[in-house]
């Protein structure tokens, strides 16, 4: 057995055994990486060092060689796990021991059932998949069968094989009635084996030649069974979706046969109305990287679908679901020779990502600042990127900048942060995609708000009569809001300094206030500094609504050359055009008053 063992160690390269499993990708000489099959993570932290031969996983601490590999993931002894790889390079592996031949897996005796099975289609049922339009190429290549319509065909066929009644029991090829009878589970259906990624049979589905119900019956759950961690046709499917990083999902083990039938070999069943996480990670090690959804369903079954991803399996792709054109499940469509109205679809789709992101659009209103702050608080969680390339993060970050007219650059600072946070107002007047001059606003009104501080007891009167000299369009700025709150306070020093305790703007208050008036020479004059600053406020507003002003004259003018040209020139609107031009001069002339009046001040200042 030794000498078997290290013929097939020289024959394998490890990181062809793995890479059924596991998809790899270079990480410096002779080694490979990819995410690790025995605990589920979201950075690659498996390694395979092809020239040793050998694995070693840094989060579970999982190592072996290529017999160890297979073991652990087939749940094979090792001599069976010697055997397997044996067979795949022609090395023969002497029989096991006496012990070793009473042992019966459950894949085995699946097996033993489905060349039973496929021996047993012919006439009606294998009519039946020809008029569903299924070539012999198909039916051989997922290895359709059928079920007699007798009670006990499959159950006699197996103990002239050496199977016991236990075994057909434990493998939920038999069911035991309350007389203690026992009898076959299928009977007179369609047999589609269902096979793990590694192509072993872990179990059957059953279907009807006619409209009976149930239309399908499965296997029930046994120790290799479990419905929510398989995926129909993932075996055939796995090289494809590897080398696409796509894979689309489907409902019925005819749609999934159907499509790689007529040309989308990286089609997979669910085994239910949703995806699993279990499922998902099964994809996962594969590097998927978007899943197309193409359930039975119309639109507002899409976004049924969508809205009953659990949002663990929906983060680790994009996901889209499809409407299906031309009938009511895929296999309908392309087999009724819609291949490319089903191909467009695939290109199309409800996006799973833009699906989340308009439900939380909807609970805010995203004109306003607040809304805005709502819905990146809400989104925080999908928006930061979870790997070097997160396609989810990286899809919600473009919608998000797209629709909240978000600056790039301050979202992506905001995201990469260490003191992650929910935003506040200020943070999220940050993250707005502003001009200079907003951002100039900005820092003005915080030193204002800052000097207004510096003697609280004269706070009331000073901020009242510095809102009264602002311009309309600083009503919804800082000073404004600033205002809001020391009423809410009181006025009272220490409530309002700790409302701002943990805001980005506390630490321009605080630091303005360490300068107590007595404390420096050069004592501050406040109402000076406040009157001064609030001039450069107002020409900063002013210099907003002439942009504004001169956009509006653009389109004003535009007009007027068009009326120009009209022999019914309608002089009433050319005279309004006319009052609105005055209107902008006047406010053009308040900017340049307002400048004059700040430069007399300096210069009497000097003096």
């Amino acid at each position: 057995m030794n000498d078997a063992k290290e013929k097939i160690r020289a024959a394998l390269d490890i990181a062809d055994v793995v890479g059924e499993v596991v998809a790899l990708k270079p990480a410096g000489r002779g080694q490979l990486k990819g995410l690790c099959p025995f605990h589920n993570e979201k950075t690659p932290s498996f390694h395979v060092h092809q020239d040793k031969g050998f694995y070693y996983c840094f989060g579970c601490q999982a190592k072996g060689d290529i017999f160890d590999f297979v073991m652990q993931t087939q749940g094979l002894p090792f001599y069976e796990a010697l055997q397997t790889l044996g067979l795949q390079v022609g090395v023969e592996v002497s029989p096991p021991t006496a012990k070793e031949t009473k042992r019966r897996d459950l894949s085995s005796v699946n097996q033993e059932a489905l060349l039973f099975f496929k021996s047993q289609l012919e006439g009606e049922p294998r009519d039946y998949l020809a008029d569903r339009h299924l070539t012999g190429e198909s039916v051989e290549r997922f290895e359709l069968g059928y079920a007699p319509d007798g009670w006990d065909a499959l159950l006699k066929h197996m103990l002239t094989k050496g199977h016991s009644e236990a075994d057909l029991l434990a493998a939920g090829l038999i069911r035991e009635n309350d007389r203690g009878r026992r009898y076959d589970y299928f009977r007179n259906r369609v047999i589609f084996p269902i096979k793990d990624y590694l192509g072993r049979v872990v179990g059957f589905s059953g279907r009807v030649l006619d409209d009976s119900q149930p239309k399908y019956l499965n296997t029930a759950e046994t120790e290799i069974f479990k419905k929510a961690e398989l995926l129909y046709g993932l075996d055939l499917a796995k090289s494809s979706i590897r080398d696409s990083g796509e894979a689309i999902v489907v409902e019925g083990y005819m749609d999934v046969i159907a499509l790689r039938q007529t040309g989308f070999p990286n089609a997979v069943a669910a085994l239910g109305a949703t995806l699993t996480p279990e499922q998902a990670a099964l994809l996962s090690r594969l590097d998927v990287k978007t899943l197309l959804l193409a359930f039975d369903a119309d639109e507002a079954g899409q976004r049924a679908i969508l809205s009953g991803l659990e949002q663990s399996v929906g983060r680790q792709f994009l996901v889209r679901a499809v409407e299906v054109p031309h009938g009511k499940d895929p296999a309908d469509a392309v087999l009724g020779g819609h291949v490319d109205a089903f191909r467009a679809a695939l290109g199309g789709g409800l996006s799973e990502v833009e699906f989340r992101f308009q439900a939380v659009l909807s609970k805010y209103d995203r004109t306003s600042l607040d809304g805005k702050k709502a819905i990146l608080n809400d989104l925080l969680a999908v928006l930061k990127p979870r790997d070097v390339f997160d396609p989810v993060a990286a899809e919600m970050r473009r919608l998000v900048i797209d629709h909240l007219n978000i600056e790039p650059k301050r979202l992506d600072e905001w995201l990469s942060s260490k003191r992650q946070r929910r935003l506040d107002t200020t943070q999220m007047r940050g993250l707005e995609r502003v001009s200079a001059d907003r951002s100039q606003v900005t820092v003005i009104e915080l030193e204002v708000m800052a000097l207004l501080l510096l003697e609280p007891y004269k706070l009331e009167q000073r901020l009242e009569l510095a809102l009264s000299g602002l311009p309309q369009g600083a009503k919804d700025g800082l000073l404004a809001e600033f205002a809001g709150i020391c009423r809410d306070c009181a006025y009272q020093e220490q409530a309002i300094l700790s409302h701002y305790h943990a805001r980005d703007e506390g630490s321009v208050l605080f630091e303005r206030l360490l300068q107590k008036p007595g404390e420096d020479e050069r004592r501050i004059d406040v109402d000076a500094a406040v009157e001064k600053d609030l001039s450069r406020l107002r020409e900063h507003y002013l210099n907003a609504e002439k942009e504004s002003q001169r956009q509006h004259l653009l389109e004003r003018m535009e007009e007027v050359s068009r009326y120009l040209t009209d022999p019914n020139l309608p002089t009433e609107q050319l005279m309004h055009y006319y009052a609105e031009l005055k209107e902008i001069q006047t406010s053009l002339a308040a900017r340049q008053a307002e400048r004059q009046m700040r430069a007399a001040a300096m210069l009497a200042k000097r003096r």
